[in-house]
């Protein structure tokens, strides 16, 4: 949260001074939409989105993207993936288990380090309802004394749950059922385990 303060604050000020200079700033919603500053700054706060933004030599635009998604996988979709994520990880996979999956970018390597030692995470890896795993980006190995991180070589995970690349970490909940809650970029370590614990 106190991330998104900052960013908020740090994009207003820019925007602020961007116009000092002669640009025009545009906002967008999440659906292409122009959308005011006081929306804008409101949806962004909401931690539902997370905001793009372009500068060129005349204008600044803005974009909302929805951070935020619940879904579900049928079940051919569910027992594919869970078939490629056991070849990635080379280890079997209880699926009458919730599964949480933590991925990270190359880019978040100082993020990756932070949540392998988060208390919540950790009580939440330590359940046994729970199914946890650590996974980097095809091309990212990293080491951690305290957890495994796994590449995505097959590159099926992202592919299914993390695009477009959204830094800071980024998280899936998948239920047996199929139903999965992810949040894409720095992921709440606190509203995930509860999602993770819940029937839904």
């Amino acid at each position: 949260m106190k991330l998104y303060l900052l960013i908020s604050v740090f994009f207003f000020t820019f925007l602020t001074f961007a116009q000092d200079e002669g640009k025009k700033a545009y906002m967008f919603d999440e659906n292409g939409n122009a959308i005011g500053q006081k929306e804008f700054f409101s949806k962004l706060n909401s931690e539902t989105y997370y905001k793009r933004a372009v500068v060129n030599d005349t204008a600044v635009l803005a974009r909302l993207y929805v951070r935020i998604f619940e879904g579900q996988l049928d079940k051919p979709s569910y027992t594919n993936f869970m078939s490629f994520l056991e070849k990635t990880i080379k280890t079997k996979v209880d699926t009458t288990k919730t599964l949480v999956i933590y991925f990270f970018y190359e880019s978040d390597k100082r993020l990756a380090k932070h949540y392998a030692n988060t208390k919540r995470l950790i009580e939440l890896n330590n359940n046994p309802a729970v199914e946890t795993f650590y996974m980097t980006e095809k091309g990212f190995q990293f080491k951690n004394r305290k957890h495994i991180f796994y590449e995505d070589s097959l590159d099926v995970v992202k592919q299914t749950f993390f695009i477009p690349n959204v830094c800071c970490g980024s998280a899936v909940v998948l239920k047996p059922n199929g139903n999965y809650y992810k949040e894409l970029g720095e992921f709440n370590s606190y509203k995930l385990p509860e999602k993770a614990l819940m029937d839904w």
